[in-house]
């Protein structure tokens, strides 16, 4: 059983569950009540639980863990930003510290995670993407820039087309175009969510510079102050995945896009129910 890579995992507990079987086949003393000693906790109990998800590792606990599997200096620094990212309880916090995992996943030498990671940090990826699909685009960086709106720099635009090439999202045709592949970009799971939520930031930023930059007769901006229950909030929920669904489908089928549109929906509480904490 090979040692498990730190460098791989986007979930510290299912590290240290692979991590800990791995030690137990190649020294049978590794057990649970072996790792509390290692690291000062009080029993198995504990560790386990760590392992289940029913506890979190203290701040002070993080080196000894580290140090428990023989991790390196910058496995040591993955391990203590991959257990923060794991317990973080904001997603500002669990940003900072994937941004770090990533980083020193370069480090590693594991460049697919990274620009997929990429591929949500900029809001002009997934429209270049989207763009490509309509509009014959050779190596006219300033021209593809200025395509956008709001326009990204020429730089920007190489760089994009570069990043969908190395994903394996874009490729160049017999005549030098850049077109878009049959690829499915896949995340996989403990990051995705957070470099999906940074680009609904991005783009939720941008509907408000579309209020102002955009006009009336191009865009569509509505809004609704409603009082509904829990019930009534899980059907709009089940009813706008159904329009999500049809919209994609009539996007799909459209035979002459001219353009890329950005479409947001967003349903959150304004107030608290009683009983709440607040």
């Amino acid at each position: 059983m090979d040692r498990p890579s730190i460098f791989t995992y986007f979930d510290f507990r299912r590290f240290l569950r692979d991590s800990q079987l791995q030690r137990r086949s190649v020294r049978p003393a590794f057990t649970l009540e072996y790792l509390a000693g290692k690291v000062g906790l009080k029993s198995k109990g504990h560790v386990s639980l760590i392992f289940k998800g029913d506890k979190n590792i203290p701040e002070e606990k993080l080196s000894l863990f580290a140090q428990a599997f023989d991790l390196d200096e910058k496995e040591t620094e993955f391990f203590c930003h991959l257990v923060r990212f794991g317990q973080a309880r904001t997603h500002r916090e669990r940003k900072k510290h994937l941004d770090q995992m990533v980083g020193l996943m370069r480090v590693a030498d594991r460049r697919l995670v990274p620009r997929q990671y990429a591929l949500c940090q900029d809001w002009w990826h997934p429209v270049v993407h989207e763009l490509l699909r309509f509009r014959d685009v050779a190596d006219d960086w300033e021209a593809l820039g200025a395509a956008l709106r709001p326009r990204i720099t020429a730089e920007q635009a190489r760089e994009s087309i570069q990043l969908l090439e190395e994903i394996g999202l874009i490729r160049k045709d017999g005549n030098g175009l850049w077109k878009p592949t049959d690829a499915v970009l896949t995340f996989g799971d403990g990051w995705s969510s957070v470099a999906v939520r940074q680009f609904q930031i991005h783009t939720f930023a941008m509907a408000r510079q579309a209020l102002e930059n955009v006009p009336v007769d191009e865009r569509d901006v509505s809004t609704l102050t409603l009082s509904i229950g829990e019930n009534t909030f899980r059907e709009i929920r089940s009813r706008l995945a159904l329009v999500r669904q049809e919209i994609l489908s009539l996007a799909r089928s459209d035979r002459s896009p001219d353009r890329v549109f950005q479409m947001n929906f967003a349903l959150f509480p304004l107030t608290s129910r009683e009983g709440d904490d607040t």
